[in-house]
């Protein structure tokens, strides 16, 4: 276990005082933390309570010095929220004591780790969060989904649903995550083992761009109780729970009163005048009806009460249509798809399913932000009708409107096969004809 941290960049991280003493393991585990990924073992570490706070305090500084800060946030934060870290070997951790158990998922609520990153955001600090949980607990906690990046799916988008290990991410998502990989000048990661996704990137390069040039990025800070492959090019180290550390750091970017209380829950009020009827769950947004893509210059019904069809605009199930069934007590509405193509099985179709969307989704559309700045919202609604031949035609194809194929022409400039492009839109469900436009045209070029 000593061997572990055997550098002083391992223990402390590069900006590390060297007077500082090491950190104590409190959980014996040798094993490996994940079955995939480099071998880091499942010892847990917490600093000493004085190093600690010098860590913390080193952090509000770089934090204050920062312009572009990002939060990388895995499994790890929401552990106290009673949330499994489900990729971890099941074994004694500290944490263990002070998890909660919830019955499902969608019930729980955010954690201090949460309520202290949404506070460093309304108070300017945190600038843009990557999620790599489906919880929606940043969003439960008041963060503004139009500022949050849920690389690997969410429970309450059904545009953006949990993507599966073997799944594929969305395009403009990705995109996203590599603007901001470039963008931010700080990046905090925290609960997360870092062990090999491909978003991991956002963290490893900012310990590049720190390495290349200490004046301008600010670099990785890791907080996290077992070790990770980042740890000795990390600009600061913690050995902490997650909510250990926040409270503090709330205390000493003296924002502290302007954290949520934990029996706190915010309120999403829709745009002013943008409720059809009150009480109807109808609403106006400024979203193209069609396509779903954001235009101020028109209006469009948002219609949520149980009986109203919708179609999606994008994920894995884009062109595919859904029911609204019932609204929960959270505000949350459930909306059931059937007849859907199965995405590994050719002409195949999936049993019915219901996806969420979340209660902060109303005023997040309101106010014209969809699943990134500029992007679409969900799903547009369409008549029973519509809903009716689209489930009953058996075509798997989107609709030409909804296809946008400059992301397929990013591959080809990318340097992927035309041939495997077209693969691709044959599984994204783009019609053949336009596959054949697509594929004329590129050859022609």
């Amino acid at each position: 276990m000593a061997s572990e941290l055997d550098t002083h960049a391992k223990r402390h991280g590069v900006l590390g005082a060297a007077d500082w003493s090491a950190p104590v393991c409190v959980t014996a585990c040798d094993v490996k933390a994940r079955d995939y990924g480099p071998a880091v073992k499942s010892h847990e570490y917490l600093d000493t309570e004085e190093v600690l706070h010098a860590k913390v305090a080193l952090l509000a500084s770089m934090i204050r010095e920062s312009n572009e800060m990002v939060t990388y946030t895995g499994a790890g934060i929401s552990v106290a929220a009673g949330i499994d870290d489900y990729a971890t070997p099941n074994f004694a951790s500290i944490t263990s004591d002070e998890m909660p158990r919830v019955r499902d998922w969608k019930d729980a609520r955010p954690t201090r780790t949460h309520r202290v990153l949404t506070a460093m955001h309304h108070a300017g600090f945190l600038k843009h969060w990557i999620q790599q949980n489906h919880d929606s607990l940043p969003q439960k906690a008041g963060y503004p989904q139009h500022c949050l990046n849920e690389i690997h799916g969410s429970l309450h988008d059904p545009g953006n649903p949990v993507v599966p290990y073997e799944g594929s991410l969305r395009d403009d998502l990705f995109a996203w995550l590599h603007h901001w990989q470039e963008r931010n000048d700080l990046c905090l990661a925290l609960g997360t083992s870092m062990s090999g996704f491909n978003c991991d990137s956002v963290p490893a390069r900012a310990a590049e761009k720190f390495d290349e040039d200490p004046q301008s990025h600010h670099g990785l800070v890791i907080v996290n109780l077992q070790r990770t492959p980042y740890d000795e090019s990390a600009s600061l180290r913690i050995y902490a729970k997650v909510d250990t550390v926040m409270p503090l750091l709330a205390e000493a970017l003296e924002i502290a009163e302007a954290v949520m209380p934990m029996d706190a829950h915010p309120v999403f009020d829709p745009a002013e005048g943008s409720v059809v009827e009150e009480g109807s769950d109808v609403f106006a947004v400024p979203f193209c009806g069609a396509t779903g893509k954001l235009d101020p210059d028109s209006v469009t019904l948002w219609d949520l009460r149980p009986g109203a069809w919708v179609k999606l605009t994008g994920g894995p199930y884009a062109g595919q249509f859904g029911e609204v069934l019932s609204k929960s007590e959270g505000g949350h509405w459930r909306i059931k798809f059937s007849r859907c193509p199965h995405p590994s099985f050719p002409g195949a179709r999936m049993k019915p399913f219901s996806l969420w969307l979340g209660s902060w989704w109303v005023q997040e559309a309101t106010n014209g932000n969809g699943i990134l700045p500029g992007g679409k919202i969900p799903f547009v609604n369409v008549t029973p009708e519509e809903a009716a031949a689209g489930t009953s035609g058996g075509s798997a194809a989107t609709a030409a409107e909804d296809v946008d194929l400059q992301r397929y022409q990013r591959l080809l400039k990318m340097g992927m096969a035309l041939g495997a492009v077209e693969q691709r839109m044959t599984k994204d469900g783009v019609a053949k004809d336009q596959i054949f436009a697509f594929s004329s045209a590129a050859t022609a070029a």
